[in-house]
């Protein structure tokens, strides 16, 4: 695990010769006597002479901070290159891009209209935000793409349904024993429900998808395997749709914690109000490992399975297992849904259950229940959520066990986005905040969730208005301190014996992109094919990596290129789970694959210029054309548009940077691309664009780079990323027919 101090080393040594960050120091342990809001309050206001020593000439320390955070945004070209890889899952096209959205916000402040709302809001659609969020669930569902619990023809395969909200308004309004009137899988749902903008019918319908690919194992009897599967069901849905772990809640739950304290300065639990774990998991939340809470998981006699189909009689719980029979047919189908996604009898009960254990989620239910009565719960929960709010008493207790359910998953989900966009939690590892900065945001944001019917679009817009999203550093501010925000990316240095250093800085703040959006930012930027999600179900589809079982035409293996999937963080399946943070092998394999500059064969689908098709060619080879036939160009040039490209950064500094550049890429960089063979130049650039793959720049998020000045801007242009394409492309996605709007060389006019 990277420490505090290990990340500000980090953030020294390879970020900040380049962003000119005014970071000053690192700090680690202390006393826990320290305020709820991240600082000593004993601490703040003027200090008696001599108490503190003052920054100046004399080189002493500066003065503690006040309560308050010394806050300084970082400006809007910084937000616009932040809020594009968060929502898009790319880069930005360039300077040119992020100069745009800049525009855009200014002049929609001037109308007296929050301009990043509304740019934040307008981004989060069309294609790109799609297929970068559907990735997002997919991975918080822990859906596995590769080994035995791969399930393509569910999960992978897309029809008509997916292009509207209708499928997801009929799983959101109707139980699973109603039929919609058209073919449709979980994929379909998926898409539906970002359309609708409520992704709470995506998560209802995996309840049933995931069933179609439940745990195998040889050697054990039905109960046992039976009790696997309770289990693994039961933990994915703690995890994704909860955030509540039943071994950590004799310890840990809203009403009490070991960690709490009616001191402030001490206490170290602050959830959101209403005791929803007793509301959710009953009497038995108190006790660790409740089988209970798993019970209505149950898979055999409910599910269809490999080795039972509904005319065989049911084997004892001690009976061996015999992978015979085919899946059955003719069982229901949950809304209708295509029986790769499952088929079910809804109307098991308790003579078809191997473990007779009451189960207890919202509230109580008999013996051989199943995600049917869940899941029927789940959705008056949800509907009673956004009607009524979430009702208490005054000891908390919640009035409504279905809404006090719906409110715990608001929570979940808000933590998991602002976890997306900042790369930390809200949370520690018992799952709930560790100060009132962390928990007044999660609740904020929780709220802006449930009151907009689960929007993840306005989840999104309000995460990246929240004003800790995008903090410059802290000599832009003048602050007294480099720690100069409240405790919400490490909640810990609130211990420490430094006053000065119970906050957090940009330095905690650091943090690597998530997988997918780094390996698609790749892709996108250089217009290579995207990684693939599953990959092929025929054996026809020849993708490096991909392996298809001898003779059967069927691909199992999962996606292409898949062991740098792997070594990136992508999560796989349940053995190989992801991770977003650095190592040594990831680094060395991303290495390997990126720096040559070449195209990577990753066999997903292809890319181009935002909002136009797929390119003919991939960037550099049309940025070698461009640099051939634009007089005077040099390879500075092309130089400078990679740099911009990739990192967003324009200028190439003389000196230092200057020969760097000509020694990574073999030739002068004063040298005109005139005379040089395309071949020669392509070369010579992907040696460049390999370099800035593997800087902090392209792999970090977190600290923001300085603003372009215009007159770095790159001179050539290849086609497509021109700042009057990219303003008709994006004027038309965020701005609409709802303002007035114009497009030039120059940028975006709002007329109103």
């Amino acid at each position: 695990m990277t420490t505090r101090s290990d990340s500000l080393r980090l953030l020294c040594l390879a970020v900040a010769p380049s962003l000119a960050l005014g970071l000053t120091g690192c700090n680690n342990g202390g006393s826990p006597s320290v305020s709820a809001s991240g600082f000593d309050s004993d601490s703040a206001g003027d200090s008696e002479p001599g108490e503190w020593l003052t920054s100046g000439e004399d080189g002493g320390e500066p003065p503690p901070p006040g309560e308050e955070a010394e806050l300084c945004d970082a400006g809007h070209e910084a937000w616009a290159k932040r809020v594009i890889p968060l929502i898009q899952g790319r880069r930005p096209e360039g300077i040119r891009e992020a100069r745009l959205l800049a525009q855009m916000v200014e002049q929609l402040d001037a109308m007296d209209v929050d301009g990043r709302r509304v740019v934040a809001f307008g981004l989060a659609s069309g294609d790109l935000y799609l297929d970068r969020w559907k990735q997002w669930i997919y991975e918080q569902l822990r859906i596995n793409v590769s080994a035995d619990r791969r399930n393509e023809l569910c999960y992978d395969q897309f029809g008509d349904e997916a292009n509207g909200p209708e499928l997801a308004t009929f799983i959101r309004d109707n139980p699973a024993s109603a039929q919609y009137d058209a073919d449709f899988r979980l994929g379909d749902v998926v898409y539906s429900a970002l359309l609708l903008d409520d992704i709470t019918p995506a998560y209802r319908a995996d309840l049933y998808a995931r069933h179609s690919a439940p745990l195998l194992a040889g050697n054990v009897t039905h109960a046992e395997l039976e009790t696997a599967n309770v289990a693994n069901y039961g933990k994915v849905f703690e995890s994704a749709y909860l955030g509540r772990f039943t071994e950590c809640m004799d310890c840990h739950r809203t009403e009490m914690s070991v960690t709490d304290s009616p001191d402030p300065d001490f206490d170290r639990h602050w959830p959101l109000p209403g005791n929803v774990e007793l509301a959710t998991y009953g009497p038995d939340a108190a006790v660790p490992n409740a089988p209970r809470a798993h019970a209505v998981f149950r898979h055999f006699g409910f599910s269809s399975t490999p080795w039972l189909s509904p005319s065989d009689p049911i084997p004892s719980s001690g009976e061996p297992i015999e992978y015979e029979n085919p899946p059955p047919d003719g069982n229901d189908l949950a809304w209708g849904m295509d029986e790769s996604c499952g088929t079910f009898r809804f109307d098991a009960g308790e003579a078809d259950t191997l473990l007779p254990e009451p189960g207890f989620m919202m509230v109580q239910y008999p013996v051989g229940a199943t995600v049917v009565q869940l899941d029927d719960h789940m959705r008056a929960g949800f509907q009673a959520l956004y009607d009524d709010g979430l009702a208490m008493a005054d000891d908390g207790t919640v009035m409504d066990n279905d809404a006090g359910f719906a409110w715990l998953y608001s929570a979940n989900i808000a933590n998991r986005v602002w976890r997306e966009a900042m790369g930390f939690p809200l949370t520690v590892a018992n799952n709930f905040p560790r100060n009132e900065t962390q928990r007044d945001i999660m609740q904020s944001l929780a709220q802006t969730f449930a009151d907009n019917r689960y929007s993840l679009r306005n989840l999104l817009a309000a995460a990246t208005t929240v004003p800790f999203f995008n903090q410059a550093t802290p000599d832009a501010c003048g602050s007294t301190t480099p720690y100069h925000m409240p405790a919400i990316f490490d909640p810990f240095t609130k211990g420490s014996t430094d006053p000065s250093a119970r906050g957090n800085g940009v330095g905690d703040s650091l943090h690597r992109y998530s997988a997918m959006v780094l390996l698609d930012s790749l892709s996108y930027s250089m217009w290579w094919d995207r990684p693939q999600r599953f990959g092929p179900s025929e054996a026809t589809d020849e993708v490096p990596g991909v392996n298809c079982g001898a003779g059967t035409g069927v691909c199992d293996e999962g996606p292409g290129m898949l062991d740098f999937l792997r070594d990136t963080g992508v999560f796989l399946n349940d053995s190989e789970s992801g991770y977003s943070g650095v190592d040594f092998t990831g680094l060395l394999h991303w290495e390997l694959e990126t720096a040559p500059g070449q195209p990577i064969p990753f066999g997903g689908d292809c890319t181009g210029p935002l909002g136009g098709a797929c390119a003919d060619a991939d960037y550099i080879t049309q940025l070698v054309d461009v640099a051939i036939g634009t007089s005077g160009a040099t390879v500075r040039d092309v130089a400078a548009a990679l740099k911009d490209r990739i990192i967003t950064e324009t200028s190439i500094e003389a000196g230092g940077e200057t020969d760097a550049i000509a020694g990574v890429m073999g030739i002068s960089l004063d040298t005109a691309t005139a005379g040089l063979g395309a071949a020669e130049l392509a070369a010579a650039a992907r040696l460049y664009a390999g370099v800035l793959f593997n800087s902090p720049q392209f792999l970090l998020a977190g600290a923001p780079s300085r603003d372009q000045d215009p007159a770095d801007d790159p001179i050539l242009v290849v086609p497509g990323t021109s700042m009057n394409e990219l303003c008709e492309v994006l004027g038309e996605q965020i701005l609409g027919t709802d303002y007035s709007w114009s497009c030039s060389a120059e940028g975006i006019t709002i007329s109103g």
